[in-house]
């Protein structure tokens, strides 16, 4: 027998070829064939342990083959699930165990159609399509917006397709299916001459002599101003023909002007000389635009236009023709081109008319969040351009609204009142909440309601409200207190009623106000007759009041006769049907309340409070909700329901502050001095004159010159509140004065002028001045502002200095304008106008008498502002409200455990596939995957999308492949579909059982060179905050240059395999990865690291570095198969040399084994391993009798764990083994072979 370290040498030489000659032989083939063919039609752990070739095979190469027998450990072993500290495999101190069942997929994660990560990919770009749509309209708006300026004719604009495309969507036209010179011809044709959908041609309104191009086209022709043909090209057709020279060519203006706008020049610049010039040349001759280098000197450079124009004329050298001047097809293209080319007459677009078309394009491209079957109530997303266009829309269209009716059919209208109160896009009850308060109450929408000027019928009151809604709250609650105290007292919870006799009733004032009331006897009807009514049946039918009668149990003599029901209860002078049935009435009156209330107003001559008064209902219920008396006379009660005086004098001030009545009896006219859109125009014009200041100031150099600029004047006296009898010659003394004295110091303190007037440019008021005066003009606004929408009239706004001083400020007024100057301005606009202050005029309502006029709108301008505050701050809410309850659908819909289970459930609608009513209208599962990955129905239909889910999205040559669409590739990578339809395993760039490897693996290393302390504590806790990262951000990995480019991750599997991060930067690793590891001349299998090879083997990624599901098997994937095979071969080599020499054995399990060493503690728990060191260093075999910590304290003196991750350093040690055994063992026994198969392998 040769020598250990002579059998080691020859083995460690060329290791591959060893373990390539028992790869060769004839067993080891058979049986690794065996389990290539076999190991993935495996069906479970059973079928598994059933197979015992492949069993025992697997046994083997993991050093196992000693516990081939003990099946049922082993299967508890490989179900184990190695992410789980405490699982079975992780527990056993033998880390075979764990190798072992991280070989297999047994416990492999379970099949999910959709991760959570890959739930939440897809839900955060279903949300982020929204805002990603808003911002590309944006974009596009912001280009078209900018460019539409430069376009000059229709072939600039139909010659731009973003430009064409944006305008064409404005309307609702797929540019994919128009033609660009249709929409030219279109676009240049008169608009009077043009017609939108053509009428049938019997129809009276058919005009033959139009061009009908549909009301979308129609439409858009509208919005542009390019110049119609009118004629000329027609003139130049009829007229091309008699031109017999060119100068008769030049000579008419219509056929010159075709001509050379035909080709784009101008005719105005054009110089007829050197048309003639051009038109006379031999087309030879010349050139088109001169180049910068090598030019041709036979050629003239005459320019591109007039070449071109050249070649549409057939003039000779002396400017005449043979024949004629063109040819018909010349004639035709000129004529088209002329339609192209010709400029527009100023610009192709005025102001509104780009608006109009912003604002369709922003309301046809918003994305769509709810489809209701194409009902008014689909909803779509608000950008905030789209709720500043809705605004404008609002406040421009709700001034015109005199009916609700109007409002609800303006789905834009409807839909912004419907946002800015919080209602359901889908509500369809906004008009009853507009007009019956009482149903608005009962649906929680009162604030909508009191926002509205409209009357039960839908029409609008001229008025205030008699009561605002929360006065009307309070008489409703009033009622409903008294209703309560009524059901307590005749049928208390759990008790006997008190009213044992109709006497005891009749003595409760709230009692008996509340019965006449509900059945409408009015507040004087006598209690002796309710009496009789109550006792008397045969009375009651004959006054017309049996109803009465019946709805109480009183005897003939008043008594009640009390009766025990079988649920326990007692029932009195009432049951409870006959309870129910006066509460019902008592209801309705409140319900009749509240409507006669909200539409009341002053009838002409007849003030709102007598038409209050007259109605007995109003009156019954009111006297009955606020307990009122019958000894208070209508009389009384008008004058608390007017008088506040009145109303203290008989203890009802409450009531009195319940109604909005003038002491007149009248409500005040609804119309507001200015309305939303004046007031926004007026705080406009006051923030121009702030703007002005602060850019004006600076260039200031001296007092007069302040004084001397009017809007800088009025602005100061304004921001200091300084009357008009501060002349400006005292306003100047105040400025200048150098006292720091007086009742103006504060104004003089805000400027630095010197004592003569003068200051140092940009030094008449520093930033700190300049902030105070500003700050001081803001704190007078607010007041101002509120001031200005209590103004009735006119003379009551120049009675307000304050009023009249912010006025003269924004709109920069002299400070000394009088008071009848003033009123003549805000009242005579033909004054206005001639004074140049038409804005001023225009901001106030005032009639010429100075009164405010009837208001027909059905909101005031206060009511406009809060509409539109409502609507700012819940338009994107609303939306986004929406699409998280449709999230919420989806993640219910693919609950893993009641919801999708295969593609077809998956393609379900909404409406089919639960019986959920709420959630039909949401999009459906399958158009959520495509708008959150930029695809519509358009793009993938719903065949094709079971196709897609159904094929490897990996594959390069697959079904998804074909398509060449990353959108489609990645949308279905966001689903785990097999090829049956059904769920499979998610692809992940390692499986579980790896990263759980790599976890522990990586922790080892971090803490293996430390002592135990903090320091290792710290290194510790950052480990496992590492690993956790690995575990949450590897399913995240979806590429090679994914993974390479997050070092957290690298450097972690690099550590957790013993390599140093340091020595391999991005370029290296990927070199490494993308290595064909068949190739033995590949770089991974000559110059990598032995290591790499495993790592590289562990990870989906195929050659290009994208994830693949080939490396991935039912049972078992490709890296493990190929690991478990190269180990059987490892150990098969390592038994056949053991038979002959254990020292030889031992020596290949130590180098096989080295490298995983991390603590010296598993040295000692290895007998093999500890053996090996033991022989090495000559230790004495007394040292396994002492204390563990001083066995480990001895062996660190001898072995270096760093030195184990050096596989020189390892060979080194090896050699040293051989020899040292070689020494001591002389015999042909076998010690090591008891060692191997006794406890590892």
């Amino acid at each position: 027998m040769i020598t250990a370290s002579l059998a080691y040498t020859i083995l460690s030489r060329d290791m591959p070829k060893s373990l390539d000659r028992v790869a060769n032989q004839a067993q080891v083939k058979k049986d690794a064939q065996y389990y290539a063919d076999n190991i993935n039609k495996v069906k479970d752990v059973d079928d598994f342990l059933g197979d015992y070739k492949l069993y025992s095979y697997a046994m083997k190469a993991y050093g196992l083959d000693d516990m081939i027998y003990a099946k049922a450990f082993m299967k508890k072993v490989l179900q184990s699930d190695l992410t789980d500290a405490n699982s079975f495999a992780n527990k056993l101190s033998d880390t075979r165990y764990k190798e072992f069942a991280a070989a297999f997929n047994f416990n492999a994660p379970p099949k999910d159609i959709q991760t959570d990560a890959q739930e939440d990919d897809l839900i955060g770009l279903y949300k982020q399509s929204f805002a990603n749509a808003a911002q590309q309209t944006a974009t596009e708006t912001k280009y078209y917006s900018a460019q539409m300026d430069d376009v000059k004719t229709v072939q600039d604009f139909v010659g731009n397709s973003r430009l064409l495309n944006y305008a064409l969507k404005s309307v609702g036209i797929d540019p994919t299916y128009m033609s660009k010179d249709y929409i030219a011809g279109v676009l240049t044709t008169d608009i009077s001459k043009l017609g939108g959908k053509a009428p049938d041609a019997s129809d009276p309104t058919y005009d033959p002599t139009k061009t009908y191009v549909g009301d979308k086209l129609y439409a858009l022709a509208q919005q542009f101003n390019f110049k119609p043909d009118n004629g000329d090209t027609q003139y130049f057709r009829d007229n091309i023909g008699s031109v017999q020279s060119v100068d008769d060519l030049l000579a008419d203006p219509r056929l010159r002007t075709v001509a050379l706008q035909s080709v784009g020049i101008d005719p105005a610049t054009a110089d007829n000389a050197f048309i003639k010039m051009v038109l006379t040349s031999d087309p030879a001759t010349l050139g088109g635009d001169a180049p910068l280098n090598n030019p041709d000197p036979s050629l003239n450079y005459v320019g591109d236009k007039y070449k071109e124009l050249r070649s549409y004329f057939n003039f000779n050298a002396d400017g005449s023709v043979s024949g004629s001047a063109q040819n018909s097809g010349q004639t035709d293209s000129v004529a088209e081109l002329y339609a192209f080319r010709a400029p527009v007459v100023g610009a192709a677009q005025t102001a509104t008319q780009k608006n109009n078309v912003i604002e369709q394009y922003n309301i046809k491209t918003a994305t769509q969040i709810v489809d209701r079957d194409g009902t008014a109530s689909d909803v779509y997303y608000t950008s905030a351009v789209m709720s500043d266009l809705n605004k404008s829309y609002y406040l421009s269209k709700i001034g015109t609204i005199t009916n609700v009716d109007q409002l609800v059919s303006d789905k834009r209208l409807a839909d912004y009142v419907r946002s800015a109160f919080g209602m359901d896009p889908g509500f369809t009850q906004l008009k009853n909440v507009l007009t019956d308060p009482a149903y608005a109450r009962s649906v929680d929408l009162g604030d909508a309601y009191e926002a509205f000027n409209f009357k039960s019928d839908g029409t609008v009151s001229p008025t205030e409200r008699a009561q605002s809604y929360d006065q009307l709250t309070g008489i409703v609650s009033g009622a409903t207190n008294v209703s309560s105290y009524f059901l307590n007292m005749m049928m208390p919870p759990g008790g006997v009623s008190p009213i044992d006799n109709v006497d005891e009733l009749l003595s409760d004032k709230m009692l008996t106000s509340y019965i006449k009331d509900a059945y409408g006897l009015g507040q004087d009807f006598s209690n002796a007759e309710l009496k009789n009514i109550l006792t008397d049946s045969a009375y009651a039918a004959t006054a017309g009041h049996q109803n009465i009668h019946d709805a109480f149990n009183f005897n003939a003599d008043g008594s009640v006769t009390f009766q025990t029901q079988p649920n326990g209860s007692v029932v009195g002078a009432q049951n409870i049907t006959q309870l129910q049935g006066i509460n019902q009435l008592a209801s309705n009156n409140s319900s009749y309340y509240q409507t006669k209330v909200s539409d009341l107003s002053n009838n002409g001559s007849t003030a709102a409070v007598d038409v209050f008064l007259a109605d007995s209902k109003l009156v019954s219920f009111l006297r009955s909700s606020m307990q009122i008396g019958n000894d208070i006379s209508d009389s009384t009660l008008r004058g608390i329901l007017t008088d506040p005086t009145v109303a203290a004098a008989q203890g009802y001030s409450d009531v009195y502050q319940l109604f909005n009545f003038h002491q007149d009896g009248t409500v005040a006219q609804n119309t507001l001095s200015q309305n939303a859109g004046q007031v926004a125009a007026m705080t406009n014009k006051a923030d121009d004159a702030a703007t002005y200041y602060g850019s004006t100031m600076s260039s200031i150099t001296s007092v007069d010159q302040l004084l001397g600029d009017q809007k800088l004047n009025s602005y100061i006296r304004y921001a200091f509140s300084i009357p008009t009898s501060v002349t400006d010659t005292d306003l100047r003394n105040i400025l200048i004065d150098q006292s720091d004295t007086g009742l103006y110091a504060n104004v003089k303190a805000a400027f630095n002028f010197a004592a003569d007037g003068t200051v140092t440019p940009g030094w008449a008021q520093t930033s700190a001045q300049m902030a105070s005066v500003n700050s001081a003009a803001n704190a007078r606004e607010q007041g101002v502002l509120d001031r200005m929408g209590d103004v009735n009239d006119v003379d009551q706004l120049l009675a307000d200095s304050s009023l009249t001083d912010y006025l003269k400020m924004a709109y920069g007024l002299v400070y000394d304008t009088s008071s009848a100057e003033l009123r003549n301005i805000l009242t005579d606009p033909a004054h206005a106008a001639s004074v140049g202050q038409s804005d001023l005029n225009a901001a106030f309502n005032f009639a010429a008498d100075g009164s405010l006029p009837t208001s027909t709108t059905a909101q005031t301008g206060e009511q406009t502002i809060n509409t539109a505050d409502n609507y700012g701050a819940r338009a994107n809410n609303q939306g986004d409200d929406l699409i998280d309850r449709i999230i919420a659908n989806y993640k219910s819909r693919m609950d893993d455990a009641k919801g999708v289970k295969n593609i077809n459930d998956f393609m379900k609608t909404n409406a089919t596939a639960d019986t959920l009513l709420g959630n039909d209208s949401y999009p459906d599962l399958y158009q959520m995957a495509l708008q959150a990955y930029g695809l519509t129905t358009n793009d993938v239909s719903r065949s094709t999308m079971r196709k897609l889910l159904a094929s490897d999205p990996y594959d390069p040559k697959g079904y998804v492949a074909s398509f060449k669409d990353d959108r489609i590739t990645k949308m279905v990578r966001a689903f785990n579909f097999g090829a049956d339809g059904k769920a499979a395993e998610p692809l992940s760039a390692l499986s579980a059982a790896t990263m759980a490897k790599y976890a522990t693996d990586y922790k080892s290393h971090a803490t293996m060179l430390m002592k135990d302390g903090p320091a290792k504590d710290r290194a510790s806790k950052d480990a496992t905050k590492e690993v956790d990262y690995f575990g949450k951000t590897i399913p995240t990995v979806t590429s090679l240059d994914n993974f390479l480019a997050d070092k957290r991750l690298t450097d972690l599997v690099l550590k957790a395999n013993g390599l140093d991060p340091k020595k391999y930067d991005k370029d290296t690793l990927k070199k490494i990865f993308t290595s064909d590891p068949d190739d033995k001349k590949s770089y991974l299998n000559t110059t990598a690291d032995a290591r790499f090879k495993e790592i590289v083997a562990s990870f989906n990624f195929d050659k290009d570095g994208n994830l693949t599901r080939a490396k991935m098997g039912t049972i078992q994937d490709k890296q493990a198969e190929a690991s478990t095979q190269q180990q059987y071969v490892q150990m098969t080599l390592e038994t056949q040399e053991g038979e002959k020499n254990d020292g030889v054995r031992l020596a290949l399990y130590f180098k096989r084994k080295a490298g995983d060493v991390t603590s010296l503690y598993q040295i000692l728990g290895d007998k093999a391993l500890y053996q090996v060191v033991q022989t090495t260093y000559s230790l004495p075999a007394q040292i396994s009798s002492m204390d563990v910590a001083k066995q480990v304290d001895l062996l660190g003196r001898f072995v270096k764990l760093e030195d184990l991750q050096d596989p020189k350093k390892i060979d080194k040690l090896v050699k040293r083994f051989t020899a040292m055994y070689d020494i001591k063992n002389n015999t042909q026994q076998s010690p090591a072979l008891q060692l191997l198969t006794g406890g590892t392998g």
